[in-house]
């Protein structure tokens, strides 16, 4: 095999703009699986938005990896072992806390597969449960309520909005990561925690070199993953900054890129 791992985005990646993966892209996969690489679904999901993927690609049979919350959380499919987490330190949460109320701001976090906030409601946050088939959880006061482990918090928002947000949150707060991983999506995840880190850790738990990794992605947020990996494919449909940080532009998501960039590359 001439790629060992590969990493590959859910949304706009993938999957079609409809959410369906195509029969051609899965039987790409296995077959890759089959032939002996070993597969990583790389996502700012929680793990509840990846079961249908998981299924759908007999992970749980064949044997991969879950890189979710954008690296918060690396997990072994076959076994269901979590191998790696990191959270936000209960230090860092007043400032967070803090500058969500200067500004006004609708944060949302996570326990299990509930979505938890005090006010968020807008169409995105709302595509946020939806895809990802979670419950929700009102709450008066979250910073009362998050007592649990938090592997991120997002901010959902047009555009322009979540632009100005994140200018004004990367100079208020210190030692976190703030991205957007959509337009429409913004995060604040540990510091150091990013897509790229987790290919990284990945290569070491397997013991094989970054140069026989190839990264599949379209979003902001998987930037650090198309720069990191020995490949990085950027999709036709990708936000034009990613494509400009990958060796190569596939087809698009709907044309079955990921199955096409595996039978050019990866064997």
């Amino acid at each position: 095999m001439k790629i060992k791992l590969l990493a590959v985005d859910i949304d706009g990646t993938l999957v079609t703009k409809d959410k369906v993966l195509t029969d051609i892209t899965k039987d790409a996969i296995k077959k890759y699986i089959k032939a002996g690489g070993k597969f990583a679904i790389a996502t700012g999901r929680p793990n509840k938005g990846i079961e249908r993927y998981i299924k759908e690609l007999s992970l749980d049979e064949l044997g991969g990896y879950v890189i979710s919350y954008n690296g918060s959380r690396i997990t072994d499919v076959k076994t269901g072992e979590l191998l790696y987490q990191k959270n936000l330190k209960p230090s860092q949460l007043p400032q967070i806390f803090d500058a969500a109320e200067k500004y006004g701001i609708s944060l949302t976090t996570y326990k299990g597969d509930t979505a938890v906030t005090e006010k968020a409601d807008d169409k995105y946050f709302n595509l946020e449960v939806s895809i990802n088939k979670l419950s929700v959880k009102r709450v008066p006061d979250l910073k009362k309520e998050v007592t649990y482990p938090v592997p991120k918090f997002l901010i959902t928002g047009e555009s322009t909005y979540l632009s100005d947000i994140e200018k004004k949150l990367k100079n208020e707060l210190c030692g976190v990561s703030v991205f957007r991983s959509e337009p429409f999506f913004l995060e604040i995840t540990p510091n150091g925690i990013d897509k790229g880190e987790a290919i990284i850790w990945l290569c070491n738990y397997m013991g094989i070199m970054q140069s026989e990794t190839m990264a599949c992605g379209d979003g902001f947020n998987d930037i650090t993953m198309l720069k990191t990996a020995g490949l990085g494919v950027a999709m036709e449909n990708a936000q034009e900054i990613t494509k400009n940080a990958a060796n190569y532009v596939t087809l698009s998501n709907d044309e079955n890129g990921v199955a096409h960039a595996i039978n050019k590359f990866a064997f």
